[in-house]
């Protein structure tokens, strides 16, 4: 939860204390300042709580599907709100940056708004004002729920994710505030600006129901709290200005909601009602269960002589069916694989995922095609521990310390047989499968002190002596890549098989500046000539290096035709199992709230993430906190990994990166299709009659 980090409670305490600190300023003329009228408030408008309250219960749970919808489905219009700003949000930006309105518009971002809204709803309740505080307290919920389709269906990213150039001042000030801004928002959630939208919906309804007056210096306040607000969120690199227009509408139709709707929600949910209807249930229980029996069954009266308004609901249900089966099948596009017990590692490329598995001293190893579903096991002679596999699209290689199986994926069923294996004297520190320029599949074994090179078709082999002494290799068609420490930093080598050509590539792991300040500021010092390459993955001519800089690693993406170099991992927390294919690069990386802790320390557990390569997006793609992940795959259209919940148990997992339906969701949803063409008509007919009869009369 948000409220686990010192930051956070530091902003609420703030709120509270400034908000009963402005209490004698803005009070009603008529009104008198005591101790007893917060015990009092508290009895006289539980209800109003609840109601108010009730979206904060909601938001984990809603934020966490938005997420899960915007890794799934990609429903990005960012695009179109550029469109229309172009860089607007960045020239205020950069004509306002100053360091100590960076400072002073982030506190105000989010401790003023917290000041805000909770003055706006206590002050009505302190000074038992019923008539604005029923009114207050629907507004605020009513712009919430207004919100909730856009946050979902219409994901409009932060300018500073989106705009070159912006930078998203707030999230970044200092590390605990990055990290608890990353907990809390997606990040997608522009559209509308609740920052506007609630204050703005308050001041409304103050100014519409206000009728003697009492509130004027508080709708004063409000005014300027909300100029101030739209220049802090744009200047911060996180709102448009269309946000703030769309906040502002959400919150014009609210309070129209509202009016509409106060009198019969307070009529059932008045608290003083409800202490009435207590006292005559307890006088007359027998009595009370009647009244309320006959108050149900007159709820169905309407029902037995259906009109417009009940084929309209009817209409809207199937509506809604209809959209919940989509959205059910869009978000579970992750699957179990069944096979897969306890997996203890798995690789995979193509159609093809391979994985170990290890219980009770057996190891036993598993080929699926994802595409087929054909499951194969995996033969040659038995392993004494489970070993590592290295997977290429059509071959792969199960090895250990000192033996090498390399088998070749074929449409047949059966046991797979390794087509040779190789006994190694020396250990064996990593594996690649490269391929000549004439489609000829090779072994490159890495040792500690040389590279053999063994054609995959008559086995001979080719010894490579080394002048380093690394335990990582990757490969890409016919070149090869093996990392070496230098004295300016990381670096990596690339070979060709077929020819003695080397390239070298510097690799910097360096973030922007302010944030590098930002982390040293915070206590954390970063390595970076000292930095070593400890995983490496190559596809065509993209590199992924995870290098480690110290108290973490940092995955880094490199064009080789180019040399251009890109950070694909936060800077601040700690990446792992990079996985590359089909346009694709997976990695772990998990959320730290503690900046220095390590994984094996940190509470956090590692997360999914998918960078693309043509948009150079990056995105979060699991989301549970009680859930480890491990060994990201990246196969033909979907992701593997691995599972690890608190208790121990493993499941390996495939996420599909194309829409399914499922067959008998898509059989509902063509059923519910079909019967809406006669209940529209029906619902035509009965507005027609309906209009036809009052014109006559």
């Amino acid at each position: 939860m948000v409220a686990e980090t010192g930051i956070y409670i530091t902003w609420v305490t703030g709120a509270i204390l400034i908000s009963i600190a402005m209490i004698p300023i803005f009070k009603p003329p008529y009104a008198r300042i005591s101790a007893d009228g917060f015990i009092d408030m508290f009895r006289r408008y539980w209800a109003h709580m609840i109601v108010v309250f009730s979206v904060y219960l909601w938001k984990d749970l809603l934020d966490g599907l938005d997420r899960v919808l915007m890794a799934n489905t990609q429903l990005d219009m960012t695009f179109l709100v550029y469109a229309i700003e172009g860089d607007t949000v960045l020239w205020v930006q950069e004509g306002l940056r100053n360091d100590f309105l960076d400072v002073f518009m982030t506190h105000f971002y989010v401790m003023g708004f917290m000041t805000a809204t909770f003055a706006s709803f206590v002050y009505p309740i302190y000074f038992d004002d019923r008539h604005m505080a029923d009114r207050v307290s629907l507004s605020m919920f009513w712009v919430y729920i207004l919100a909730i389709p856009f946050y979902l269906f219409l994901n409009v990213k932060v300018t500073g994710n989106y705009v070159e150039g912006m930078e998203t001042i707030a999230y970044d000030l200092t590390p605990e505030i990055h990290n608890w801004f990353n907990r809390i928002d997606p990040f997608t959630n522009g559209m509308p600006s609740l920052h506007i939208g609630l204050p703005f919906a308050i001041w409304l309804s103050m100014h519409r129901w206000d009728e003697d007056g009492r509130w004027e210096r508080f709708r004063l306040f409000l005014i300027f709290f909300i100029t101030l607000t739209s220049v802090s969120i744009v200047y911060l690199g996180i709102h448009w200005f269309v946000d703030i227009i769309g906040g502002m509408l959400v919150a014009i139709l609210a309070v129209n909601i509202t009016a509409r709707t106060h009198e019969p929600i307070w009529r059932v949910a008045d608290e003083r009602l409800f202490t009435r209807r207590l006292a005559r249930t307890l006088d007359d229980p027998s009595g009370s269960m009647k009244r309320t029996l006959r108050s149900l069954l007159g709820t169905i009266d309407p029902v037995k002589e259906p009109g417009k308004n009940q084929t309209g609901a009817l209409i809207l249900a199937l509506m809604i069916l209809t959209g919940s089966v989509l959205l059910w099948d869009v978000t579970h596009r992750k699957i179990s694989i069944d096979e897969a017990d306890s997996p203890t590692s798995a690789s995979g490329s193509g159609e093809w995922l391979v994985w170990v598995e290890e219980s009770e001293g057996e190891v036993t190893i598993t080929a699926v095609n994802v595409t087929s579903e054909a499951n194969r096991t995996v033969g040659g002679g038995p392993w004494a521990t489970a070993p590592s596999v290295v997977s290429s699209v059509e071959n792969f290689v199960v090895f250990d310390e000192h033996r090498t199986d390399y088998f070749e994926h074929n449409q047949e069923s059966g046991v797979l047989q390794p087509i040779f294996i190789v006994n190694s004297d020396e250990p064996i520190v990593g594996i690649a499968i490269p391929t000549d320029s004439n489609g000829g599949n090779h072994l490159a074994i890495l040792s500690p002190q040389n590279l053999r090179l063994i054609d995959a078709l008559d086995q001979s082999i080719r010894i490579v002596d080394l002048d380093s002494n690394s335990s990582v290799i990757a490969s890409s068609g016919s070149l090869v890549a093996i990392p070496k420490t230098s004295e300016a930093g990381p670096l990596v080598n690339i070979t060709s098989i077929e020819s003695d050509l080397t390239i070298s590539i510097l690799l910097d792991p360096r973030s922007s500046e302010r944030i590098e300040n930002s982390i040293l500021n915070s206590g954390t010092s970063l390595d970076f000539l000292n930095s070593s390459i400890v995983e490496l993955v190559m596809e065509s001519n993209w590199l992924v290096a995870t290098v480690d800089v110290g108290p973490f690693n940092r995955t880094i993406l490199v064009d080789t035709l180019s040399i251009n170099q890109t950070l694909i991992s936060n800077p601040r927390w700690d990446s792992s199992s990079p996985s590359i294919g089909e346009g694709r690069v997976a990695f772990l990386q998990v959320t730290r709230d503690d900046i220095i802790s390590t994984a094996s320390s940190s509470e956090r557990n590692n997360d999914v993430y998918v960078h693309e390569l043509e948009s150079g997006e990056t995105k979060q793609y699991t989301f549970d906190e009680e859930v480890n992940q491990a060994q990201p795959q990246i196969l033909l259209e979907r992701l593997a990994w691995i599972d690890l919940n608190e208790n121990g148990e493993k499941e390996l997992k495939l996420f599909s990166f194309t829409d399914t339906i499922e067959p008998r969701n898509s059989l509902l949803l063509q059923a519910s299709i079909l019967a809406m063409i006669p209940l529209i008509f029906l619902w035509t007919l009965q507005s027609y009659g309906i209009e036809k009869i009052t014109q006559r009369v």
